[in-house]
């Protein structure tokens, strides 16, 4: 059945342009959707090792700057059109989650006719802190997304209502929102850069794409929405095994024999944080490969400008991912250097005076002086001790800095 628009992503973002979320968040709550029709019935094998076009995004903002939450909000209107798409609750306990799982459970017809049994979930949650709870208690649930990650063909874990329970291709998709101070309470310092971080987009903006006061859809972007709706049905329906063309595995293979995932080789995001994600990167290359192949039809093959594609649009997110974790860190100040860096940054200029007037509620002068030092180490602020028009006393300025 031909498509009613060329390319889906192209066209969701076409649809969200009047609306004040940041790009970067439409594109990829666009990809998580896709992900989401998508599900279990669909993959990939090159050689021993199978992919699936299951992704972790996590949309990472300061309260209220980026429209995290609307960007969702655009998002989970599609999913809502598509019956047999299961959703989890925004708030869940691990347990409540592996229930959601094991009652997700459907049969899928493949196009060879055969039957395929499977347990395909969609977390939605507009706080992932409240998804993954406080870092003294959450253990267990960063281990079952991590696990779930990979998509096992059997997973066994324990529910609330038959105890001990084996699950047959368990499928996980996330799409989630949180603040740097919020991530902070959720995950320990121990666990960024390996584990379940390393398997998340970590998807960051500063601003949201412009100010929309009311954001009524014309006659043209109704008509866009019926065309999405129906295009994302079709995606819903796609079953089988993808395959690469010759060509586009020739040129995968000589791209993966020269990657250097190390910090002095292909990483374009130097934060060491994400040392296990770029480990990662070749395989969410892969899943995105299959996406921008369904975004434009229903054939099971991925072409090298897919690949192509997908690594334009993960290096997108490269360049701006280390702001997600500012707030992170073994230090007892770290979320405090991520405030006051945020504030100094906001103003440009401020007087020593102005900030204390800001933060003395959570910073005592001791805890001040630690927390300006470590931002003058950084470079980013500069200590004056006269401001932008001469006035007197001590200043500071923020620096922009490249890494």
């Amino acid at each position: 059945m031909a498509r009613n628009i060329t390319n889906w992503i192209d066209g969701y973002l076409k649809l969200v342009e009047n609306t004040e979320p940041a790009k970067l968040f439409d594109k990829w709550v666009s990809y998580s959707i896709m992900a989401a029709a998508l599900r279990r019935k669909t993959s990939l094998k090159l050689g021993r090792l199978t992919y699936f076009p299951n992704i972790y995004v996590v949309l990472v903002a300061e309260p209220g700057v980026a429209r995290k939450t609307q960007a969702i909000k655009y998002g989970i209107e599609f999913l809502e059109t598509i019956p047999d798409i299961i959703l989890s609750s925004d708030s869940a306990t691990k347990e409540a989650m592996t229930d959601d799982i094991e009652e997700s459970g459907l049969d899928a017809l493949l196009d060879d006719g055969t039957t395929l049994r499977h347990s395909s979930l969609n977390i939605i949650s507009k706080e992932f802190e409240s998804f993954l709870g406080q870092k003294k208690e959450n253990t267990r649930m960063l281990t079952a997304l991590t696990d779930l990650f990979d998509c096992p063909d059997e997973w066994s874990s324990r529910t609330r209502h038959s105890g001990s329970t084996k699950i047959i291709r368990p499928w996980l998709n996330l799409l989630a929102a949180t603040t740097p101070d919020s991530l902070a309470s959720s995950l320990p310092a121990s666990a960024v850069g390996g584990g379940l971080t390393s398997r998340i987009m970590f998807i960051w903006a500063d601003k949201k794409k412009g100010s929309v006061a009311i954001p009524e859809m014309t006659e043209a972007e109704i008509k866009l929405k019926e065309k999405l709706e129906k295009d994302l049905y079709q995606i819903s329906r796609i079953s089988g095994e993808y395959v690469m063309t010759d060509d586009c595995i020739k040129k995968w293979v000589a791209w993966y024999d020269n990657y250097d995932e190390d910090e002095s080789g292909d990483r374009v995001c130097k934060d060491k944080s994400f040392g296990g994600w770029y480990s990662r990167k070749p395989s969410y290359i892969v899943k995105i490969s299959m996406l921008c192949a369904a975004a434009e039809s229903n054939a099971l093959e991925i072409q090298w400008r897919h690949v192509e594609q997908a690594m334009k649009e993960i290096m997108e997110v490269e360049l701006v991912m280390g702001s997600a974790f500012k707030a992170i860190g073994k230090s007892d100040i770290s979320a405090e250097v991520a405030n006051v860096e945020q504030i100094i940054k906001t103003h440009g200029w401020i007087s020593e005076k102005q900030l204390m007037t800001i933060v003395w509620r959570d910073l005592d002068s001791t805890k001040f002086d630690n927390v300006i030092d470590t931002l003058r180490k950084t470079g980013k602020v500069h200590r004056e001790y006269k401001g932008p028009k001469d006035e007197k006393g001590i200043w500071y300025q923020y620096i922009e800095t490249s890494y």
